[in-house]
Parts: C-alpha cells; sequence; structure tokens
C-alpha cells in the first residue's frame, strides 16, 4: 500500500540523529552567521562537543511514517454543497512533460463545476489558484514499471503531508471582476494623502534579481534592512499588497521617524483615476542603473518623487545559539540618495525624553529586581545591583524607539473620512478617580475628549469595531475609556496616558480605524462547517455584572473556531469584543482550522467530504445571548454540526454539559431559562 510510505528522514525509527548545529560554526565561541565550518564546538552546551544529537523527527512526528495523500475540497457557500477529490499515488493526472507542477487551478476547475461555483470567495483563508498541489521529480515517467512509479508519486505526495487538506470556498454567484492594478495603486495614494503618509514603491536586488514592495511609511524613517518582497513585478507587488497590508509593520518601520503635529492641508494636485504604471516602473527601473542596490518612488504631497537608494555602511548583529556560541551577521544598509522634501503638512516638532527603563542601542532593560522597590537589589542575580540587565525582548515601555514622547497625534479614519486631533496633556487637568486595582493602586479616567470610543458615533460604528490600523489589533478598553492606572502619584494621570500610548509608535502617531470587521456572517461560516462535516465552536461570555468596573472587562466577548466533529471540547477564554471580530479572526486563520482536524494518525485518512446542497442556517446569535445572559460572568459554549447543537457551561477551566438537541432553539427550550 502507498497511501503511507516510512519517513525517508528517520529510516521508520521515529527519530533521528543529526550533526549538531554547533558543527556550522566551528570551535569558536563567536562565529560568522555567513559561515560553514563542519567542526565540532567542544563546550557545545547542546551536544556537549560529541557533534552529533539524537532527537524526535519532526518530520513524521515520531509516526516513522507519513501519510500520501492530499486531499483537495471546493465549497458553495450560497447552496452548502460540496465536492472533493483525493489524491492518491496512481489516481493523478499525468504531467504533460516530467517535473510539471500541478496547480489548484487543474484541480479546483472541475470540483467548481460540480457544486456551482463560479468564483472563489476572498478572505477564506490564504488559498490562491495559482497554488502548487504537487510536482512530481523529474525521474517519473508514464511508462516506468508499476512500483517504482506508484512510489515516486508517493513520495511527492507525502512531500505536501504539512498541508494536506486544501478547501477552497467560492459562490455560485458571478465571480467580481479582477482588481486593476492602476486604479488599485491610485487607491493607495488616495490613503497615503488621507492619512498624511509617504506610499513608498520600492524596487531592489536581490540575489541577481529584482523584487517590488510597497509599504507605507512615516516621513524621515530610515530605510528598512530586509523588507518583506513581495512579487518580480510592478502589476504584481500591487495585487499582493492591500491597505491593511501597506500599514502593517509600520510601528517598526517608522521607530526612528522624527515626531511632528500633523497640519491638515490640502493638496494641489488631483489624483489621477488610475496611474500609469508603465511609466511608473520605467522610472524606478532607470534609478537602478549604476549597480544600485534599490530604488525607490515616493508618493508625498500629491506626487512621486523618485531616488536611487545608496550603500549606507554596514550593521553588526549578535545572536545567542542554544550551543552557547554567539552568531555574528552583518547586514548592509541602505539610504536614499536624495530625501524628498518635507511633507507639507508637517506642524510643530513632538518633544520627548529618553526613556527611563531601557538603554538605546544596548539590550539592557530596567531589571525586575526593582519593580515595587525603591532601587535595585544588591544581591539580585539577573543585575548584581546595578539596576539594569540584559534581556532578549524589546523594551516594554518605549519597544526600543528609546523616546517618550509629550504629545500624541491620533488619527481615526474609515478609510474616506478622517479626523487628526493632538494628545497634549496640561498640567492641573482633573481626571478623578473611578476604582482601585486589587492591590490598591487608584484607576482615572480622563475628561471625554481623551477618550477614543467618542469617534464610534461619529464614523456611525460601535466602539468594538475600533481597531489599530497598523497591527490590525482591536483599540483596549484603557483606551476607549481613557482609564489611566496611576502607579507613581507624581506623574499626572494625562501625562501618564500620552507617555504610555505614544512611546514607540512611529512619528508619536497613533493610527485607528473605525469600520466594522470585514467579515462573513456567522451563518456562513456554519454552513462552511456542515459541507465540511465539522463542528463550528462558539464560546460567549456576557460581562454585565462588571459593567461600571474600570478594572474589569465591558460588554461582551466571543470566541470562534472550527474543529472535527469527535474532537475534545475544553473551556476557551473569548476575547473578541464583537461576533464578527470573532467570525474574522476564524475566517482568516481557517487553514489552521482546517489542519488541525485532519487526523494525526498517518494511516487515518484526510477528510473528503461531500456534500448535498442544504436548506439555508438559523443565526444563532441572539439565542446565544440569552443563554449568555442568564449565565452571566460565566462562558457558554456551543458546538453545531451536522448532528445537532450541544451546549456547555464553563465552570473552573472545566465544561459541563448544559443541553443537546437537534437545533439551538430546541436546546435553548430545555434548559427553560427564566422567561421562556
Amino acid at each position: 500500500m502507498h497511501e503511507v510510505i516510512d519517513c525517508d528522514e528517520c529510516d521508520g525509527l521515529g527519530f533521528r540523529v543529526r550533526r549538531c548545529f554547533c558543527v556550522q560554526g566551528g570551535d569558536q565561541l563567536v562565529v560568522d552567521g555567513g559561515r560553514y565550518a563542519d567542526q565540532v564546538y567542544v563546550d557545545c552546551r547542546v551536544c556537549g562537543g560529541d557533534g552529533s544529537v539524537a532527537e524526535p523527527c519532526a518530520r513524521c512526528g515520531r509516526a516513522g511514517r507519513r501519510r500520501a495523500q492530499l486531499v483537495v475540497t471546493v465549497v458553495n457557500l450560497d447552496t452548502g454543497a460540496a465536492a472533493s477529490r483525493r489524491l492518491l499515488p496512481g489516481r493523478l493526472d499525468p504531467p504533460a512533460e516530467p517535473d510539471t507542477i500541478t496547480r489548484a487551478r487543474d484541480i479546483v476547475t472541475g470540483l467548481a463545476g460540480a457544486v456551482g461555483v463560479r468564483g472563489l470567495s476572498p478572505h477564506w483563508g490564504q488559498r490562491a489558484l495559482g497554488d502548487e498541489v504537487y510536482w512530481l521529480p523529474r525521474r517519473w515517467r508514464a511508462h516506468l514499471p508499476a512500483q517504482e512509479r506508484l512510489a515516486l508519486e508517493a513520495e511527492a505526495l507525502a512531500q505536501q503531508e504539512y498541508d494536506p487538506w486544501r478547501v477552497y470556498v467560492g459562490r455560485g454567484t458571478e465571480a467580481p471582476p479582477s482588481p486593476e492594478p492602476g486604479r488599485e495603486l491610485a487607491r493607495l495614494c488616495e490613503q497615503a494623502d488621507l492619512l498624511y503618509l509617504d506610499l513608498v514603491v520600492e524596487a531592489r536586488r536581490r540575489y541577481g534579481e529584482v523584487v517590488w514592495t510597497i509599504r507605507y511609511e512615516v516621513p524621515g524613517g530610515r530605510v528598512p534592512l530586509d523588507p518583506h518582497a513581495q512579487a518580480q513585478d510592478l502589476p504584481s507587488a500591487i495585487a499582493a499588497t492591500t491597505f491593511r497590508e501597506a500599514m502593517r509593520g509600520l510601528d517598526d518601520r517608522g521607530r526612528d521617524a522624527p515626531a511632528y503635529t500633523v497640519r491638515p492641508v490640502r493638496t494641489t494636485t488631483a489624483i489621477p483615476s488610475s496611474m500609469d504604471l508603465g511609466r511608473l516602473d520605467r522610472a524606478v527601473l532607470a534609478d537602478l542603473a549604476d549597480d544600485a542596490p534599490g530604488a525607490q518612488a515616493v508618493w508625498r504631497d500629491g506626487r512621486w518623487w523618485h531616488t536611487p537608494l545608496r550603500s549606507a555602511g554596514s550593521v553588526e548583529e549578535l545572536h545567542e545559539r542554544e550551543t552557547g556560541q554567539i552568531v555574528r551577521y552583518v547586514r548592509q544598509m541602505v539610504r536614499r540618495a536624495a530625501e524628498p522634501p518635507d511633507p507639507a503638512w508637517w506642524g510643530e516638532p513632538v518633544e520627548h525624553r529618553p526613556c527611563p527603563d531601557c538603554r538605546p542601542g544596548t539590550r539592557l532593560r530596567r531589571c525586575h529586581c526593582q519593580v515595587g522597590a525603591p532601587g535595585p537589589d544588591p544581591q539580585c542575580s539577573r543585575c548584581s545591583g546595578a539596576g539594569f540587565a540584559p534581556s532578549g525582548l524589546a523594551c516594554f515601555t518605549c519597544r526600543d524607539g528609546g523616546r517618550i514622547p509629550a504629545a500624541l497625534t491620533v488619527t481615526v479614519t474609515d478609510g474616506r473620512r478622517v479626523s487628526h486631533e493632538t494628545w497634549r496633556p496640561v498640567p492641573g487637568e482633573p481626571a478623578p478617580v473611578v476604582g482601585y486595582q486589587p492591590n490598591g493602586t487608584p484607576v482615572h479616567q480622563l475628561r471625554p475628549h481623551w477618550r477614543l470610543a467618542r469617534h464610534a458615533a461619529v464614523f456611525g460604528v460601535r466602539p468594538t469595531d475600533l481597531t489599530h490600523l497598523d497591527e490590525d489589533q482591536p483599540v483596549d478598553q484603557d483606551l476607549l475609556d481613557a482609564t489611566v492606572t496611576v502607579h507613581d502619584p507624581a506623574v499626572e494621570p494625562a501625562r501618564q496616558h500620552v507617555e504610555r500610548i505614544g512611546a514607540g509608535l512611529p512619528g508619536a502617531r497613533l493610527f485607528v480605524l473605525a469600520a466594522a470587521p470585514d467579515a462573513p456572517p456567522l451563518t456562513d461560516l456554519l454552513r462552511l462547517a456542515y459541507a465540511l462535516d465539522l463542528a463550528v465552536v462558539v464560546t460567549y461570555r456576557d460581562h454585565r455584572l462588571d459593567a461600571g468596573d474600570p478594572t474589569k472587562v465591558q460588554g461582551e466577548r466571543w470566541d470562534i473556531r472550527l474543529t472535527a466533529r469527535d474532537a475534545r471540547i475544553g473551556a476557551e477564554f473569548p476575547f473578541c469584543a464583537s461576533v464578527e471580530l470573532a467570525v474574522a479572526r476564524c475566517v482568516e486563520y481557517l487553514d489552521m482550522h482546517l489542519l488541525a482536524a485532519v487526523p494525526r494518525e498517518p494511516d487515518r485518512p484526510v477528510p473528503a467530504p461531500q456534500a448535498a446542497p442544504s436548506p439555508p442556517v438559523a443565526e444563532p446569535t441572539g439565542l446565544l445571548r440569552r443563554v449568555g445572559r442568564h449565565y452571566a460572568g460565566q462562558p457558554v459554549v456551543a458546538s453545531f454540526d451536522r448532528a445537532g447543537c450541544r451546549l456547555w457551561l464553563a465552570e473552573r477551566g472545566e465544561v459541563q454539559p448544559l443541553a443537546r438537541a437537534a437545533t439551538l432553539d430546541d436546546a435553548v427550550s430545555a434548559l427553560r431559562l427564566s422567561g421562556s
């Protein structure tokens, strides 16, 4: 049988003996990260100078065998129909020529026709039609002896065991038109002008090729050492860059950028509805002449500024390896040959003070022995009384920015409208005490103009819909309500609030998105689970008993995940402030949920569901809120699958069964809650 084969890494043993990593650098404490010496480090902490280590085989998960099968599934969300194809040795489509890669498109097209899917829905996992499904080795031939040919096919499928179930989600309605790159780039430029940011289109040389990156930056920041390369050409880079993707990592890129307040101005040049990509491409590539390491086009103040990149020396990075050695990497830095003129919207500089809890440029952080103490402990094993100790983590206070700003610019947008305001503490500003932490530390609340939640009504959303634009994380409760736990009575609450929020932000700027999560309805997720014969586990917690207590969670919290029907149900702590956000998180990590639903034992097959069209699914959130109100303060867990619905109550880290029925309505009725 070729559906399960012996692992070639461990020869079926479940463990393997490999060369220790210490041999890469040789017998010395400080080694070059790019050097391979093939010599044992005699003081190695891992192998003790032997040069070899035994470890569980990570490739087969200590099973000694690997599963040689893949399943591709297509689900129609409109009808609930599903079709799957199981790929096994001897059941593969013969390639047109040796070494031909089989793409998902070749398989999905047939399955989509069977269930009436006319277009794939975006944001359901990370699947794309151009993904590789498997590839056969060069020596594969159709005329080979059956045993040899099947062995090659089994190995090709086993190479993909890290992702054995590929699920594509679509609808029977017409697929949306493909975005036009020129228009998409114009939209990114519009957002840059709206938020007062730079949009950078960058091309760099890497391993003999030119790779493109598109991102937002705070003016005046350093050129990133190693930006994430997105594509081999400009149109592909635009297609791979959404607005949120261009914002991602802005805090890291803008950590060294100068901080200025925002002075709203209007650009005099109208942005074209579609950018001339050919002209932009030629201009950037022209700056790559004369062996320049890269070139940029920077959209600022309504126009493009072009500059090549130049070498700016090197920086040394040191990392400790588990062997006890110090690995030294030398990274080449680059800078712009010419900086664009200062932005027209720059206001006054924001003053700042050095961070008191770290030493910029080093890994020294304030030692834990000083927490709640008047000074460092002379007997401390970490700092020996110095007050600062090395740490591999970023500074908790400034996030390695080294600066504590005295003011903060808050930008709130829904993508079409924007609000810019400066938060600057005023000495003596009132901030009454509204509560106390368990240790007695007072909690103050600032006046309404400090409360970020007030912007929700302006943009027509709920306070729970406010998220950090560059991190894709919800705004925390203290920021929404402007509550401050004052640890140092000498520091006024407003100042502490600004310093806590602004430390480490790019250019002392906070970017907030005021928009509901881009998520499908929960009923779509339920229909997907039924089609795949999985379960949707929903955890809900009502915090109404804690209303008004600033030290406790307010409102409601949700958690949603997909699991196998027979998976053990645990007491998960829900953290999403809305059901829409919980659905969005589940859909974003759909591929991980599907991987967890695949049996770990290699001799158990990958799920290959087939489902006929099914009736619409009832919306469950109203009934879940009703149960949650009855058990306020305790997580209520509901599981939905083809067999019906089950309810549990989480108590002391365990779940206790409440009801089981064919539908949620029947399960809630069986509870006989007050008011039923």
